[in-house]
């Protein structure tokens, strides 16, 4: 498993052991950033990076981070910070493992308003359940560009029951969502549905908040 585009683009990145996380494959996470750069709504703001660094400035959400893959993709690919939310002890491992090797200054506190503009990318680890996070993040005005989900399969319908309670409060204007299903899986979220696309056994479902 790699970072397979932008600025850590070939760096390696571990995955937990066993079968509990379920990484994005390399194929999928490309897919998926080559659809999101293709969006009105991820073009950077007048006075930010140009399309050489199409996420620039964005603030990610990951949700069911595991390793961490999709964020750090995002943050490679130019984003100003990701709050990682996972709650496995061996996926945390990983994730600040591969913080680390990217050389992501782990932040505590809130992160920046949406499209800060700051130059170096930073995260935050949220050690918690995803619910705990959204609530936490929505009493503390927190606000996201970008929210990338990737529950486990046998848990999605409870995900987007969560999400679809608690996602709207943190979510900036015309923010997008990322959530990838089993292709099996019905994607039932209150947002505006954008694309959805099939890679093997996985659907990935990209909508806009308004």
């Amino acid at each position: 498993m790699r970072v397979v585009g932008g600025a850590w683009r070939g760096r390696p990145l571990v995955a937990p052991a066993g079968r509990a996380t379920r990484p994005t494959s390399d194929k999928v996470r490309e897919a998926i950033f080559d659809v999101l750069q293709a969006l009105p709504e991820m073009r950077p703001a007048a006075g930010e990076a140009g399309p050489a660094v199409p996420l620039a400035a964005h603030i990610v959400l990951d949700l069911y981070a595991g390793s961490g893959a999709l964020g750090i993709e995002a943050l490679s690919r130019g984003a100003a910070h990701c709050t990682f939310a996972e709650r496995d002890r061996a996926a945390l491992e990983a994730l600040r493992r591969n913080l680390v090797t990217m050389g992501v200054p782990v932040v505590r506190g809130r992160p920046p308003g949406a499209r800060s503009g700051d130059a170096s990318p930073a995260a935050r680890v949220a050690s918690t359940d995803v619910r705990h996070i959204l609530q936490a993040d929505a009493r503390a005005g927190c606000m996201y560009t970008l929210v990338l989900a990737d529950p486990p399969y046998a848990t999605s319908a409870d995900a987007q029951e969560a999400m679809s309670r608690l996602l709207g409060p943190v979510l900036a204007p015309q923010a997008v969502i990322v959530v990838e299903t089993s292709v099996k899986e019905d994607v039932l979220l209150p947002w505006r549905l954008v694309r959805v696309k099939v890679y093997g056994d996985t659907k990935v479902a990209v909508l806009a908040a308004d």
